[in-house]
């Protein structure tokens, strides 16, 4: 863990790359540090999944910096009119909705970029979709994630670790409603996973699901 933090941190340093760098970091911690992966290799795979979404990666962390701006100025001029008439108070309460789409579904970037491959439109349909499907998740996700910001500026050491950690504590829920998201919809993943009848566990190709459904059938 702390190496995928180290990685992490050395291939945000120039700050337009923190998308593929974090989805780098999402696909390191799922397919190598924890199961099914054996800890070995985590260099290799890393720079291959960062090199694979380099591109859109970057096309996303722009996008974010607009939607981030565009917000923020919405909650500005909102703030300023809201008390004037019920028009501003209404638009100030349309400013937070948004907000908090938009802030819920940049947490849900990296993670979906690290599963999926698909094209800019399509991930940020999917970070959104996965963002408000559960909203209270979303905002404990959002949460924890500002927590780690202030632990960070707290003890700025903690970066060698934080990174990785809170990509662990949100890695298991999220591989649970990816690989259901990717069965019921025939998408394809960069994953393995165990799977059984009832209950997705972690992540695998829909190639693989396909192929044990199959000889399964064949069985009976």
């Amino acid at each position: 863990m702390l190496i995928v933090s180290f990685l992490w941190l050395i291939f945000s340093l120039p700050v337009l790359t923190i998308v593929p760098a974090s989805a780098a970091l999402f696909h390191t911690l799922s397919k190598v540090v924890f199961p099914p992966g054996k800890g070995n290799g985590v260099f290799k795979v890393f720079f291959e999944s960062y090199k694979e979404n380099l591109i859109i990666g970057i096309k996303l962390n722009l996008l974010i910096i607009l939607m981030v701006l565009i917000t923020a100025e919405g909650l500005w001029t909102g703030y300023q009119i809201w008390r004037i008439n019920i028009w501003g108070m209404l638009y100030m309460m349309l400013g937070i909705i948004i907000a908090f789409v938009v802030i819920t579904a940049i947490v849900h970037i990296p993670p979906v970029l690290s599963y999926f491959e698909a094209p800019v439109s399509s991930v940020i349909r999917m970070a959104v979709y996965f963002a408000i499907r559960k909203p209270l998740r979303s905002i404990l996700f959002t949460l924890l994630f500002v927590l780690m910001i202030y632990f960070i500026e707290a003890f700025p050491l903690a970066l060698l670790i934080v990174p990785a950690l809170y990509g662990d504590l949100i890695r298991a829920p999220l591989n649970r409603d990816f690989m259901i998201f990717a069965k019921e919809n025939n998408l394809e993943t960069d994953n393995i996973e165990e799977i059984n009848e009832e209950e997705i566990i972690s992540e695998q190709s829909t190639y693989d699901l396909d192929r044990k459904l199959n000889k399964k059938e064949k069985n009976k």
